[in-house]
Parts: C-alpha cells; sequence; structure tokens
C-alpha cells in the first residue's frame, strides 16, 4: 500500500492542545517518536537499552514511585 503524505502549517501551541487531548496510548506513541527521533540508540548499548525497556516495562505495570511519595517515605524514614 503507497503511503500517503499530507503537509499541515499547525501553530506549535496547536499541536500542544493536540496532544493534550490525546489519550495516554496515544502520547506514548508519540514520546518514543520523540525519543527515537532526539535520542538514536546508535549511541546506546544493548544493557542500555534493555535496562531502559525494562523501566518502560515497570511503568506500564504501574510499578514506580512519584517523586512526593519518595519524599515522604524518605522523611518518615529520618523521623
Amino acid at each position: 500500500m503507497a503511503e500517503n503524505t499530507v503537509k499541515v502549517n499547525l501553530s506549535f501551541q496547536s499541536l500542544l492542545e493536540a496532544i493534550s487531548s490525546l489519550g495516554i496510548a496515544e502520547r506514548y506513541k508519540i514520546w518514543e517518536f520523540l525519543e527515537a527521533e532526539l535520542f538514536p540508540n546508535e549511541d546506546d548499548s544493548p544493557e542500555d537499552i534493555a535496562e531502559i525497556e525494562a523501566a518502560r516495562a515497570d511503568y506500564k505495570a504501574g510499578d514506580y514511585t512519584t517523586f512526593d511519595r519518595y519524599m515522604a517515605q524518605r522523611a518518615s524514614k529520618s523521623a
């Protein structure tokens, strides 16, 4: 199938608003695209890539802590 191309003049603010209206899955796809564009994998070692993928999997599974929760836990440990 031939790929169609569309060029659109869109202000940056309009782009941000459009992204804000997307669901989390679509935002994640944009994030992956931008990350690939900004930080090509050729500079990453296989170990780095595996670690990044593992961290993404943990995040998707909800296995993470917020900064506020971390600070609260740290404060309670030092008290």
